[in-house]
This record gives structure tokens, sequence and C-alpha cells, in this order.
């Protein structure tokens, strides 16, 4: 590549630095609400002090710290030292240029369809939730993709008798999208006043494609903490030259009344110490609320140390082996009655999610060098 070819990559990329900048807040509901706590607070650091703060941040990253703003650094209470400001890494720079640097992404779309997903979790012995059936173009289908008659799945429900099944759109993010049917009297499945029945797959069929799945079990150690929702482990992992570690790890609780954990639909989540597996002093939304026992059940997060997690953090290390062509990804792991379960593995994890949990995440990540990674892209633009 020669001199002008580099300097039109890095213009682009600053050109879309820049478009983030303005845009961010436009398209992503947790940013608009991050701006909305900094113009209505009064607990802010003096201006000066924030001018200082974010300049010292941007000449670090080479872009904009909307992140700043996100994780209320501005804060009087946070109160931190120059590498404790640097170390919350920037959207931006994680999703446009770290991820990009590393290997997966052409490989994504086996991440991208639930489907193709759970065939490839099969393909390696991934342990993961068993599978009723498959919704494909308005047709069923076995796990192993033979054609499945509704009379098949629902003599597999009335002889198994599932508490519950999942029906989940296989590009569904954040929980969107996802019924849950309750096994009722009279041996039917139930979501409010929809009926589990050949007809509602015909009619979400035409808009989708379904993966169909038996409910969870959870252990009795997690459904203490909140027990309406299967409350998933959410463990970021790195496989680099056939090397596997942990980065980071949280876990995703529901609250509420409500049968799914995402924060995006008014979960919390509570940092882990992915050595120990104790969890730290308090749990947050989204938003950034903070609550030191669950809302719910008065469970106390500090000091919390699960039994069974160095099971789970070995399911997530020997699953990231089993999966060489990514470097980075996200895996939400249930600890069912039987054992941990990979439900879903992402590559464009939730980055806030952790750094919320956790504080800042650079030194985690081992970047050193902000520089390498925007050198890469702009000589990979496009």
């Amino acid at each position: 590549m020669d001199k002008l070819e580099f300097k039109n990559g890095y213009l682009w990329l600053k050109l879309r630095e820049m478009k983030h900048k303005f845009t961010y807040q436009d398209y992503e509901p947790r940013m608009k609400l991050a701006m909305e706590r900094y113009k209505v607070c009064e607990e802010k650091k003096s201006e000066e002090k924030i001018k200082k703060e974010i300049a010292l941040c941007k000449k670090y990253w080479g872009c904009f710290p909307l992140h700043y703003f996100r994780y209320n650094l501005y804060r009087k209470d946070m109160e931190l030292s120059q590498a404790e400001l640097i170390n919350y890494v920037p959207e931006f720079l994680f999703y446009n240029l770290f991820l990009h640097y590393y290997p997966g992404e052409q490989y994504s779309v086996m991440l991208n369809d639930k489907n193709i997903m759970e065939q490839l979790f099969r393909s390696v012995e991934i342990n993961q939730p068993h599978t009723i059936c498959k919704l494909i173009n308005g047709r069923l289908y076995s796990s192993d993709l033979k054609s499945k008659s509704f009379y098949e799945v629902y003599c597999e429900l009335m002889e198994k008798q599932y508490e519950k099944i999942f029906v989940k759109p296989v590009d569904g993010k954040g929980g969107q999208g996802i019924l849950i049917f309750h096994l009722s009297e009279g041996n039917k499945y139930v979501n409010d006043s929809i009926e589990f029945d050949e007809n509602i797959l015909i009619e979400i069929g035409k808009k989708n494609n379904y993966i169909i799945q038996k409910g969870i079990n959870q252990r009795e150690e997690i459904s203490k903490i909140y027990p309406n929702s299967v409350n998933t482990f959410r463990i970021a992992t790195e496989n680099k030259k056939g090397k596997t570690r942990v980065v980071c790890s949280a876990l995703r609780i529901g609250k509420g009344g409500n049968e799914v954990d995402n924060a995006s639909q008014d979960g919390i989540v509570v940092g882990i110490d992915s050595v120990t597996g104790k969890c730290m002093d308090y749990a947050c939304t989204e938003k950034t609320e903070i609550f030191y026992e669950h809302p719910d059940t008065k469970f106390i997060f500090k000091n919390y140390e699960f039994v069974d997690w160095n099971s789970i953090k070995n399911l997530a290390l020997d699953a990231a082996k089993k999966l060489p062509q990514f470097t980075y990804l996200g895996w939400d792991i249930a600890l069912a009655e039987e054992g941990p379960l990979a439900i879903e593995t992402n590559l464009d994890f939730g980055l806030d999610l952790y750094q919320i949990a956790l504080g800042g995440l650079k030194e985690a990540f081992n970047i050193t060098d902000p520089e390498k990674y925007w050198k890469f892209r702009g000589e990979n633009f496009g």
C-alpha cells in the first residue's frame, strides 16, 4: 500500500469516528440516556477538570471519549487516577479497530444465526440446551435438519413435559423477540393468551426463522439469586496461538418478574472475579443504577463465591479452544442442574456490560498501543 492509499484509509477512519461522535446517541438509546444523565447531574467535577480528563482520554485513544459520559466518569464520586481513566476502553475503538485487528470477522456468519450456531456447537461437542426443533423458511426440522412434523414435536412435548420452552428468533439480540411458553393444566404450552401450536409456528415462520429449545432448570445456587429467569454468566475469552484465557466475567440477572436476564430488558449485571468466582460489591443496570442486594430476593452480592465456578469457567475455555477461528468471544453460559451449558457466543459482545460492572478493561485486554489498531485499520480500510 502506498502513502496515498494509507492516507485515504486513515482519513476514512477519522471521518467515520467523527460521524460516530455526533450520531451515536441518535441510534443508541444507552448513549442517549447517558448524555441526559450528564445534563441533569448536580454532582459533576469542575468544568476545567472534566475538560482535562476528556483531553487525556482523547489523546491516548485517538477518538472522542463518549465512554466518559457512558460510565459517569464526570461525577465527583468517580475520582480516578490518569491510569484508571484511560483504562476505560472507548466502544468505537473496541468494535471498529480492536476486534478487526484479530481473526474472526470473516467467520461471523457461523454465529449470526442461532440455528447455524447450534449445529456448530454440536459438531465440536460444546454442551448446550436441548433443541426440540428448528423453524426454517416456514418448515420444521430436527436439530440435524431432518424434516419434522408438528405431530412429532407435540409427541415429544407430551412425553417429556418440559416446564418451559423457548422460541427464539435466529437473529435476536438482547432477548428481543423471545417467546416463552409454560406448561399449563391440560398439557398445553401457553404464553399469556397465546398457545404453542402449529398455527403460531406458521404465523411467526412467515417473518423469521426460529430455534425452539427446552427451558433450562438452573441450579438452586443461581435460582436463589433470582428464580424467574435463567441467569447467565457472560464470560469473554481470548484464544491466541492455541492458548485460551478468560479476559473478564459477569453474571446477568433478571428482576421485577421478567423471565429474561438481558440488561437491555431491565436486568442487572454483577461483575465476577475470574480467578476466584467471587461477586463484586454490587450489581448495576444499564442506567448505572446500583444494587448491593437483589431488589426482589434481597440476595447480597458482595463476596458471594460460586461453588461451581471452575466448571463454568472451564466450559468457556474449552469451547473457545474448539473455535480457533475466533480470537475474542463473549459466551453466555447457564448453570443447569445437569451442569454448565453454552447458550450462545457472540463476536461483538457487550463491552459496556463488562465495564459498567468491572470498571476499565484496557489492561484486561492487554491494549498497550492504541495507535497500532488505527494504523492496521487505516491500511485495511473499507
